[in-house]
């Protein structure tokens, strides 16, 4: 398995009332479309937050949802490529790095044609995997990649 999908720390239960307060606060921030807006609030909710989870799946959390609202808000390329960057230094499942080059390759071919050869070169590492993968991580993660249309 590719070093960045080396297996990742588990996240706290969300029957940890901090944790759970978090990932809602977190939520409710992510719907917004504004996107410095949306940054200050993140800065807010992290120091709001900081003490009361882990520091590490806090930061990975965080990291991961600017990502994706960067990638889905189709954000300009030195923000993505910066949050990606950001995320890829935490260690993540297999399923959210799949999950992550999926959604890397969908921004990359709407937005930023240049990107596409990194982000064909995730999808390779994840399709390396298949073979290792049980019966049913394969299957989904088989979907995904056929969900994906140029």
């Amino acid at each position: 398995m590719p070093r960045k999908m080396k297996e990742a720390f588990a996240d706290p239960s969300l029957h940890d009332p901090h944790w759970r307060a978090f990932i809602m606060d977190m939520e409710d921030t992510s719907a917004r479309r504004d996107w410095r807006r949306f940054r200050a609030d993140l800065r807010r909710l992290e120091r709001r937050h900081t003490g009361r989870v882990p520091a590490a799946a806090m930061h990975r959390a965080l990291a991961q949802d600017v990502f994706l609202c960067a990638a889905h808000w189709e954000q300009t390329p030195r923000i993505v490529r910066g949050a990606l960057r950001d995320l890829l230094r935490y260690p993540l499942r297999f399923a959210l790095y799949s999950f992550v080059a999926a959604e890397y390759w969908r921004w990359a071919s709407q937005v930023s044609p240049a990107d596409l050869p990194a982000a064909e070169a995730m999808l390779a590492e994840v399709r390396e995997a298949l073979p290792t993968l049980d019966e049913h991580e394969r299957w989904n993660t088989e979907g995904l990649l056929a969900s994906l249309k140029r």
